[in-house]
């Protein structure tokens, strides 16, 4: 492919504002409560009231009037009683084993949303109960002295070099243990999806969604269904953060089997209580470093045990782990590197995708760590990055040459000059008793792969069409047809600017309706941070096979054969002033021809090799690099903390709207930030305890911290415009460097996110710089 110039650019690179902005700022958006749908039914589900035990049976009520609902139980499922995920081990109703409380076990539905919650009173759930494992503590205790006692999900390790040996020949070994929670997504519109049962037999689910073509298939399982009987369309989404990703198939199989039950359609729309109780949260996860250096501060050997918390049942947490461990030592030199990856079951809600998908857990753990190395070597932690990042040549824990779109160190020296962290370094205040605020600042590096790991994407083979038909106006245009979905992080914007940039029209006659899969390919799903660089990339180049088909037509039907070249919305020819504007040269066509779809399929680079088994190659595309830089001030007499300020430099590829993507990254950091200091979930009698927005406290405009965002651009080459990933890379990096402020600010170290005033004054304590408290 051509090498373009990013000034030679025409849509791509400008901050066009969102294209589905104005029904939004106008209410005229409909998310899936808002859609009217003529004689639709309500769904309700029925839990178990334990965390785990041996079903016995359900007992309805005979003083209810049970014509007036329809009930479906494992009894009724046409197909195979099971969610077709990773594993293969989860039931869309529990009809034997209770795994967790709240698991479903029968549905409900009814004319009215008040009368199907008024009839899940009528029905008891019998249930015999057996001991739970319930926390990633009760986990780890175990692991550490009877592993065999645990039940595993899934393994995956990684090992390079001799890390045996490694350690035993170190200057020194240093070692640590490091834990996060759940986080709960907290998009602003809960769970929604709807069934509407078809004459022919078929099933049409619509709903709040990131992955269209997840569903189909895999409901095609449970409803014994062919793939051509199961249509699925995403409304607008209010959000999504990667809870939407898996569990949407639960839901929309929910309604559709009560829509075949009852004949009518069938919607379930969760209220904000039971989404937290109910839908899938980060995964809890604890990581031990055991890291060998020497004396003049290089890093010998890197052993780490990464365990996550997979909850109920195997769904997704496979890919999660996958990503995690790839991530936990990713960004340094390093010749010696065991990584041992490990899911275990816990008796609480499965948990699921969320943006990052394990990364900000490993790098969570790895950022704190790696200032606890420079410390002992006696470095300033920004002169230990950059002695041990990776560089252009660098090779990764999995052996992966880094050969190109390399933006380390340039995204860390440009953060370090921007803040002007050296100097604040200085000035930090260690826990200095004579001072009311401590001040304190930290630091992060780190690398995020854009796209699937491996052979992903060689595997799903993103396929995207454009449609050129006349718009509602009557003149010509263009529709975007893709599998990605829009949740608010702006691909409605950024794929007709690359369809526009690939034609070179105006981005005016370019348009991306709702994916539906009677009308669009599949082109893989909304995850991954791959929809700019695989997705976008997908659809420049097929702009650019319809522009070329076009050229040939207007040459031929109005040039006389001469060559024809579509520029800027117009077809011109060597002729001078001979030119056509696009839509005239469309409407001939369209008049002689009728619609014209083009297709275009992504391919990896032949160079691109991986082996699933042993984890070793390319373990992704390419990477996106980030460093982050917080600033924290801390009350003495209270201990809240306060983010002040957040430097960070990213280099993501291309940026294809910088508007949007500083968007991304604000919002992206504010998730972060609660994830750091303020969201806490503790499991009790088998459920969140902060289970509504009065208890789970996340980030408003009050505790958001001044941004200095910036990139630098390392496009790559094999996705032109050369965008990378995005869209996790934000919730990756700052957890850490708000600890490691805090550490300079209080002089503790906390190992356990998120830090709250109270663990600070526990560690406080425990490091003698504060007495305890007498009883009053």
């Amino acid at each position: 492919m051509a090498v373009v110039e990013k000034e030679d650019f025409r849509v791509v690179g400008k901050s066009i504002p969102r294209l589905d902005a104005g029904g939004k700022v106008r209410g005229l958006t409909e998310y899936a409560d808002d859609v009217d749908i003529p004689d639709c039914w309500h769904g309700a589900i029925v839990r178990s009231p334990v965390a785990h035990g041996r079903l016995l049976g359900l007992t309805f009520d005979s003083s209810f009037d049970w014509n007036l609902v329809a009930v479906v139980t494992s009894e009724d499922i046409p197909g195979k009683n099971i969610v077709d995920m990773m594993g293969q081990d989860m039931p869309f109703l529990a009809h034997d084993e209770i795994q967790y409380r709240g698991e479903p076990v029968a549905l409900i539905a009814a004319r009215t949303k008040a009368l199907a919650k008024k009839s899940l009173a009528h029905v008891k759930v019998d249930v015999e109960e057996h001991p739970a494992t319930l926390t990633m503590q009760d986990v780890v205790a175990r692991f550490e002295k009877d592993p065999a006692s645990l039940h595993l999900q899934w393994k995956q390790d990684i090992r390079k070099g001799n890390v045996t040996d490694a350690l035993a020949s170190a200057d020194m070994v240093v070692e640590g243990e490091y834990w996060c929670g759940h986080q709960e997504q907290m998009y602003i519109e809960p769970q929604g999806m709807i069934a509407i049962p078809e004459k022919d037999g078929s099933i049409f689910i619509l709903g709040s969604m990131q992955c269209p073509y997840y569903i189909n298939p895999e409901l095609c399982v449970t409803l014994d269904l062919p793939p051509e009987k199961i249509r699925v369309k995403q409304t607008a989404v209010g959000g999504a953060f990667g809870g939407k990703e898996d569990f949407p198939t639960l839901l929309g199989g929910y309604c559709a089997l009560l829509a075949m039950k009852c004949g009518h359609p069938v919607k379930i729309i969760y209220d904000r209580h039971q989404d937290i109780l109910y839908s899938t949260k980060r995964h809890p996860a604890w990581t031990r470093h055991v890291t060998g250096l020497n004396r003049d501060g290089t890093i010998a050997a890197m052993k780490i045990d990464f365990l996550l918390d997979g909850g109920a049942y195997t769904t997704l947490s496979p890919v999660v782990l996958f990503r995690g461990i790839l991530h936990a030592a990713m960004g340094y030199e390093c010749e010696n590197v065991t990584i041992n990856g490990r899911v275990f079951r816990t008796n609480t809600f499965p948990n699921g995708a969320f943006r990052g998908f394990g990364a900000p857990q490993s790098l969570w753990a790895l950022e704190s760590h790696v200032d606890v190395l420079a410390e002992r070597c006696g470095m300033t932690p920004h002169d230990f990055r950059l002695k041990n990042c990776l560089r252009k040549g660098g090779v990764t824990p999995t052996g992966q040459v880094l050969k190109e779109s390399v933006g380390s160190p340039a995204v860390l020296e440009t953060a370090l000059d921007k803040a002007g962290f050296a100097e604040k370094l200085t000035r930090c205040s260690a826990g200095d008793p004579s001072q009311d605020r401590w001040y304190g600042i930290g630091l992060s590096f780190f690398a995020h792969g854009a796209g699937f790991t491996g052979d992903g994407e060689a595997r799903i083979k993103a396929k995207v069409a454009l449609d050129l038909d006349y718009f509602e106006d009557g003149a010509p245009g263009i529709n975007v047809r893709a599998s990605s979905t829009e949740m608010g992080q702006g691909t409605m914007t950024i794929l007709p600017q690359t369809a526009a940039e690939g034609l070179s029209i105006s981005i005016d006659r370019v348009r991306y309706p709702y994916p539906d899969t009677q009308v669009v390919p599949d082109s893989g799903p909304t995850v991954a941070s791959r929809t700019a660089m695989v997705v976008g990339a997908t659809v420049y180049g097929a702009g650019e096979k319809m522009k070329a088909q076009l050229e040939k037509f207007a040459s031929e039907a109005l040039f006389d054969g001469q060559t024809v070249k579509l520029s800027d919305g117009r077809f011109e020819s060597s002729s001078a002033g001979n030119s056509r504007a696009f839509e005239e040269v469309a409407s001939l066509y369209l008049k002689q021809n009728g619609p014209l779809r083009v297709y275009n399929q992504f391919d990896l680079p032949p160079t691109i090799k991986w082996n699933q088994e042993t984890f070793e190659g390319d373990a992704y595309p390419s990477y996106s690099w980030g460093c982050n830089i917080a600033e924290v001030e801390i009350d003495v007499l209270t201990l809240e903390i306060h983010v002040t300020k957040v430097t960070a430099c990213y280099d993501i590829g291309r940026v294809l709207n910088p508007l949007l993507a500083k968007g991304q990254l604000e919002g992206g950091l504010v998730q972060c930030l609660g994830y750091a200091i303020m969201e806490k979930i503790q499991i009790q009698d088998g459920i969140p305890d902060a289970n509504r927005m009065q208890t789970y406290v996340i980030p408003t405009m009050l505790d958001t911290p001044e941004f200095d965002l910036c990139f630098v651009e390392y496009p790559y080459d094999h996705a032109w415009p050369g965008a990378k990933g995005l869209g996790e890379i934000p919730m990756d990096g700052l957890a850490p460097a708000i600890a490691n402020a805090i550490k300079r600010a209080a002089g503790v170290r906390i190992t356990d996110i998120p830090i709250t005033p109270e663990k600070l004054f526990e560690a406080l304590k425990e490091s003698g710089s504060i007495r305890g408290t007498e009883a009053s």
